[in-house]
């Protein structure tokens, strides 16, 4: 059914006047008619009584125009929602994790820019306890970030999921058969900052009397984590998407360590400010440039969510 339908039957409602709605929506009285025809056709019923002096509702149409004044309205914000999206020319605050960054970051800029040609985007680097403190605090607009975060107040957006392994130089393991957690306990063990999900997941491996006192090590840089693993300064737990070149070239090994660790699982998080429609669609498009760079790697290393 036509949404201009309704709204002329609304108008005519209103004002109780053919003509008089026929000038409110800049149309002919001709056309407001067969507007009103073509409605009372489509719903098998009569909806307007018109006298010589005014024009009246039928129980029919009162009944009706409850409801289209409510489809009429709502139809008309979302008009104005997507048009004033369409014209965003403000600054986006994104706050990006390495993880992404050395990713799909280029895509998701690159898609931003094409639907938003006159928008600015401002990119914090940081982690994601950091910057989800940023967003509950209004300093970005939108985290993307290991998620999801529990929080009322915030939107979570799934995006992907990273598989993580245990790798380290070759020089500290050389072509190792199949290992135990504590077989890496003798090692420094290289993590992702305090707080984080795979610390956290870290520390959970290595509790209990079985094990001796574990160095672990830790860098809020991914770079650095990745640097210090090539050095032979310990073992890390990295999501192999993001190392290829460094396996291929034989920098970094994968051990063939028995317990599983944990995937990464990512999501676009952002406030629920009624005004944040443009940054909604960006989270939209965020899940979409995720899904295309999972569509480009092996389905072992990364996943689509």
């Amino acid at each position: 059914m036509n949404v201009k339908l309704l709204e002329s039957f609304v108008w005519v409602a209103r004002l109780r006047n053919f003509r008089l709605a026929a000038e409110r929506l800049g149309a002919t009285q001709p056309t407001i008619s067969m507007r009103i025809a073509s409605l009372e056709s489509q719903l098998g019923t009569k909806l307007l009584v018109r006298n010589a002096r005014d024009v009246h509702l039928t129980q029919q149409g009162l009944e009706v125009l409850r409801h289209a004044e409510t489809i009429v309205s709502q139809t008309n914000e979302l008009i104005k929602r997507t048009r004033d999206i369409e014209a965003f020319q403000g600054t986006l605050r994104l706050g990006v994790i390495d993880t992404i960054i050395h990713t799909w970051l280029i895509g998701l800029l690159e898609a931003i820019q094409d639907m938003y040609p006159d928008a600015m985007v401002e990119i914090y680097a940081d982690t994601s306890l950091n910057l989800t403190q940023q967003l509950r605090a209004g300093e970005i607009d939108m985290a993307l970030i290991m998620g999801p975060v529990n929080d009322g107040g915030l939107v979570n957006v799934d995006l992907c999921s990273y598989s993580m392994a245990w790798v380290s130089s070759p020089k500290l393991f050389s072509d190792p058969p199949e290992m135990d957690v504590a077989d890496l306990a003798s090692r420094p063990i290289i993590s992702y900052p305090r707080g984080s999900i795979p610390y956290a997941v870290i520390e959970d491996y290595f509790r209990g009397p079985e094990f001796p006192k574990v160095r672990l090590n830790c860098s809020n840089s991914l770079a650095t984590i990745i640097r210090l693993a090539i050095d032979g300064l310990g073992v890390a737990a990295i999501p192999p998407v993001l190392i290829q070149r460094e396996i291929a070239e034989g920098l970094l090994s994968v051990l063939p360590v028995r317990q599983t660790f944990p995937a990464l699982a990512f999501t676009a998080t952002y406030r629920t400010d009624p005004e944040n429609g443009v940054v909604s669609a960006v989270a939209a498009i965020a899940r979409s440039s995720a899904h295309q760079y999972c569509s480009t790697v092996d389905p072992s290393l990364a996943q689509c969510r």
